[in-house]
């Protein structure tokens, strides 16, 4: 199969176990040309309902106003403030978004007393229904229809929080939403860039590494959820190709995947896991603004 990134179909095998999932094996590859890890073979459309069943968010609605927007929420990449004040920067106070993944909706609710005009979208339709039943003024659609009606209905911004790594087509899935933007429209992408240089990834990659040697054929059971590995190079590069003109790219450092704080983490183990994230992140501000492990950008269309 070919790279979801540059369609390059020259790969090498990663050090990432095999995964056992919905009675199939999934590998971790490594494309030669972009550096982009990714899974094979790609999860199928039943693969995915196992994965994101209608009972994935508890079936909840999260309508709470958060009090201070500019705090930034547990496995939050970047502060609900700090993608206001870029979406208005670009496309103004009263701009129209499509929360593409919206989850438990509560970036939307949050937005929408911020004065924007919001649309959810979500995989599941029975979560849809739950979405649509507790939300008084937003509505919320499925991704298929939203993907099926891109020519139709135009936003200023489109937002993925957390979203693009578990898609299997990326470049077709961005090259739809960026048609359904409005002109001038802005996409707002946020998530992990989980193979970008760190102490910590470098840490994480020597163990599996070491694993792998020890075991060449272990394999866990839990579901492929992210489709793709990616580092800043090869994620701007992919933003590129399709043609959008880049306005914010920024990186920066989190605990995650470690444990958030010494004090949380449970064992040995997960307290120095907690302890090279909290030094890795040190480094990162001293040394580097390129490191980290997660990044936020905004592109417009073209």
């Amino acid at each position: 199969m070919s790279c979801p990134f540059c369609n390059s179909t020259q790969q090498k095998k990663s050090f990432y176990p095999k995964n056992d999932f919905n009675n199939t094996v999934f590998n971790y590859i490594t494309c030669e040309a972009c550096d982009l890890t990714y899974l094979n073979p790609l999860p199928n459309a039943d693969d995915y309902d196992k994965m994101y069943p209608h009972q994935y968010q508890n079936n909840t609605v999260e309508k709470s106003i958060q009090p201070d927007w500019y705090q930034k929420l547990p496995g939050l990449r970047f502060s609900y403030g700090y993608q206001f004040d870029l979406i208005k920067k670009y496309v103004g106070q009263n701009a129209s978004i499509m929360d593409y993944g919206c989850g438990n909706a509560h970036f939307i609710v949050n937005a929408q007393k911020a004065g924007f005009k919001c649309t959810g979208a979500e995989y599941n339709p029975q979560y849809v229904q739950v979405l649509n039943q507790h939300l008084e003024d937003i509505s919320c659609v499925t991704i298929d229809n939203l993907l099926s009606q891109s020519s139709s209905v135009k936003y200023d911004a489109i937002r993925l929080s957390n979203v693009l790594e578990h898609l299997t087509l990326p470049n077709e899935v961005i090259q739809t939403l960026i048609n359904s933007l409005d002109c001038d429209g802005i996409l707002l992408v946020e998530g992990p860039i989980e193979h970008n240089f760190s102490l910590a990834q470098t840490f994480r990659n020597t163990y599996f590494a070491i694993s792998k040697l020890l075991n060449p054929n272990r394999t866990i059971q839990f579901p492929p959820y992210h489709i793709f590995f990616s580092n800043a190079k090869n994620q701007k590069v992919f933003f590129e190709k399709l043609g959008l003109k880049e306005l914010v790219f920024v990186v920066e450092e989190n605990t995650w995947p470690f444990p958030a704080s010494f004090q949380e983490a449970q064992g040995t183990q997960q307290k120095i896991m907690a302890i090279v994230a909290k030094i890795s992140i040190g480094f990162t501000h001293i040394f580097s603004k390129k490191w980290g492990n997660t990044f936020i950008y905004v592109g417009k269309k073209p």
